[in-house]
């Protein structure tokens, strides 16, 4: 009876580590599955060459960076990878600048379909491909619809947006085109969303804002096996 027992115990622990690794499995197979850099990727010899800041390893990392890896890997975000590796030259600010982004990202009253809307507006904006990589799929997930998604990256207006895309799109784009919003556009966003929503969405706006500017001076890398609709603005204007 008890070798039957023995023998049962490690038929559950096989399994449950199989099931374990399927999960991982599929996991690394989807290289666009939030959050992506948790998982082990490859990124072309040219674009390791091009970059500037790579990522610290935890064995090369100080004390105030090692506290910074373990405060981001124990949030939702699950690891430390992407712009957070570039803002961890500087602990202090990385710790400031994530608690903004935790709060727009997964806190935010706003609809998560729209806060995703939103970041792919700006991501296109600043021209980061890490950002358009990193929330694509997240935005088609939530509700962006394909041909929308398309549209943005070819900066173009898209077609048969909602009526809660239509103000948001014209909110975030003249935000960034002229640095403010008509007294139209406000009252639409207001009324839809409230005050609340007006600073909630100027601050997505400022975060990824940021977010993509720091990626784009460090020259942050997709994955190569990676396709993307819009060139690095680096590869251009270099």
């Amino acid at each position: 009876m008890k070798l039957l027992k023995s023998t049962a115990l490690v038929l559950v622990l096989l399994c449950s580590k199989s099931m374990a690794y399927a999960s991982q499995v599929e996991k690394i197979s989807d290289p666009l599955k939030w959050p992506a850099q948790c998982d082990a990727v490859k990124f072309s010899d040219e674009d390791k060459y091009l970059e500037r800041l790579p990522d610290i390893v935890p064995s090369n990392a100080d004390s105030a960076q090692l506290k910074a890896i373990k405060k981001i890997s124990s949030g939702p975000r699950g690891c430390i990878f992407g712009p957070f590796s570039v803002l961890l030259r500087s602990p202090e600010l990385l710790n400031r600048v994530q608690m903004l982004g935790e709060h727009v990202r997964f806190t935010s009253p706003l609809p998560k379909s729209i806060r995703e809307f939103a970041i792919l507006i700006v991501g296109r904006e600043v021209q980061s491909p890490y950002e358009w990589y990193i929330h694509e799929p997240i935005a088609l997930r939530s509700g962006v619809s394909r041909h929308t998604a398309d549209a943005l990256a070819a900066q173009r207006i898209p077609e048969n947006m909602t009526y809660d895309e239509t103000i948001v799109y014209q909110f975030i784009t003249e935000l960034n085109k002229t640095h403010m919003v008509k007294n139209a556009t406000y009252d639409a966003v207001k009324s839809r969303f409230g005050e609340s929503g007006i600073v909630e969405l100027t601050a997505l706006d400022g975060y990824f804002s940021l977010l993509g500017k720091e990626l784009n001076v460090a020259r942050k890398p997709v994955p190569e096996n990676v396709l993307l609709p819009f060139n690095p603005p680096w590869k251009i204007n270099s």
